[in-house]
């Protein structure tokens, strides 16, 4: 078992030098690296069913999602980060460190809820996607209640929508890639299995 520890101050050089030697993968917020949690198992069920139906639905199109472990360069002096799930429309751009290519363009961006993560992701990485200009959707997912957030936009300059889903039979449309993800299908084969009532309102 890891003993790492959770916070790490140091320079930019330093970090992707850690990252390129470590088992440990960290995230790298304003001068400060955060260690990641383990994930759990309804928590990789789920990102793996987003991105298994992403890949069915984009197959042979313009878009493709990317799954764990996919750095991404935050706006700014911001830092980098690993979302859960990546959709890039058109051509891929990336920064190259220390042969780890981080991803400056995603599309849609997919963050699981984790225990203690929830407020981490629904504020400051919601900043931080949401200041990149070329994401058009931020999906928040809990992993112990049939609750989905949706953040969307059309163009850049455009302001932020939410809307919120709790129940099985709804569809979430992530327009800017053209796919509908249900949530039966989101939260299939999910153990322990969520619960019917969730923190986010229904639009």
């Amino acid at each position: 078992m890891s003993t790492a520890p959770t916070r790490l101050a140091m320079s930019e050089d330093a970090y992707f030098e850690m990252l390129e030697k470590s088992i440990d993968k960290y995230e790298y917020w304003d001068g400060v690296a955060v260690a990641m949690a383990g994930g759990q198992p309804e928590h990789a069920t789920i990102e793996g069913n987003i991105f298994g139906e992403l890949f069915q639905q984009l197959r042979g199109r313009d878009c493709r999602p990317i799954v764990g472990d996919q750095a991404v360069k935050l706006a700014g002096s911001k830092g980098y980060v690993f979302p859960d799930v990546i959709v890039v429309c058109g051509k891929a751009e990336y920064v190259t460190k220390r042969g780890i290519s981080c991803l400056l363009n995603p599309t849609v961006v997919v963050e699981v809820l984790s225990s203690g993560t929830t407020g981490f992701d629904e504020m400051d990485k919601f900043a931080a996607y949401t200041a990149m200009r070329t994401v058009r959707e931020y999906l928040i997912v809990s992993s112990h209640h049939h609750a989905i957030k949706l953040y969307s936009r059309h163009t850049a300059d455009e302001i932020w929508s939410v809307r919120g889903y709790e129940n099985l039979t709804d569809v979430v449309d992530l327009e800017s890639c053209g796919c509908r993800l249900t949530l039966s299908e989101i939260y299939a084969n999910v153990e322990p299995p969520p619960t019917a009532l969730g923190p986010y309102p229904a639009a």
